[in-house]
């Protein structure tokens, strides 16, 4: 059970972190019981690095910077990907390669303009999202569902110290973050990799 949001006596960072970590616990109970998607996710791609194919990690704002996070892990895994966050340059795309698209809404303008540069070419998509029913949940091949307030969520005018302790897709991005931290310690496993084998692909900057 998740603990209960701070009282008021805490201070405004630890009601915060609480918020965050509550929801964090809900995104675990609510994968635990849609585990099939997950190992999915994680089978799509593992099976597109041991076939020497790409991943494409597509994002903007602070997703974008969720997905570069796991972009260098994965180069730490020696897995080819590219990070693409503008539709100006925007890399070849090879049969066998995928997409994969983390966006709170599933409507971020950016991110289905780049995601549309590529639809001519039919490629395999994966996507992370609180809205599998939009436009980027539909164009997907598969869905992994993380819960959590995004921007879009504004809108409903939700009440509550949520809404200014988690502002716009804090909760979503955080728990995308942890998510995808996960898959990599699941794909470090499947590699058979050890610590000193992705600290050798590290950067070595001091």
């Amino acid at each position: 059970m998740p603990a209960k949001a701070g009282t008021q006596k805490d201070g405004i960072f630890l009601r915060a972190m609480q918020l965050i970590t509550d929801n964090l616990q809900k995104n675990i109970d609510f994968l635990r019981k849609n585990r099939k998607s997950v190992t999915k996710f994680v089978d799509a791609i593992e099976k597109t690095a041991r076939d020497g194919h790409c991943i494409f990690v597509v994002g903007s704002g602070r997703s974008a910077m969720v997905g570069q996070m796991f972009q260098t892990r994965l180069e730490h895994l020696n897995v080819p990907v590219y990070f693409i966050t503008n539709s100006r340059s925007v890399p070849h795309l090879d049969k066998g390669d995928l997409i994969l698209v983390i966006s709170g809404s599933g409507r971020t303008a950016i991110v289905k303009a780049i995601i549309e540069s590529y639809l001519d070419q039919n490629p395999h998509i994966i996507s992370i999202t609180s809205y599998p029913e939009s436009w980027i949940g539909r164009m997907s091949d598969l869905v992994v569902k993380l819960q959590g307030r995004t921007k879009i969520d504004l809108a409903r005018k939700e009440k509550g110290e949520d809404a200014s302790l988690t502002p716009e897709g804090t909760q979503f991005e955080i728990a995308a973050a942890v998510f995808l931290d996960g898959v990599i310690a699941e794909l470090v496993k499947r590699f058979d990799k050890s610590h000193a084998d992705l600290l050798a692909a590290h950067s070595q900057s001091t």
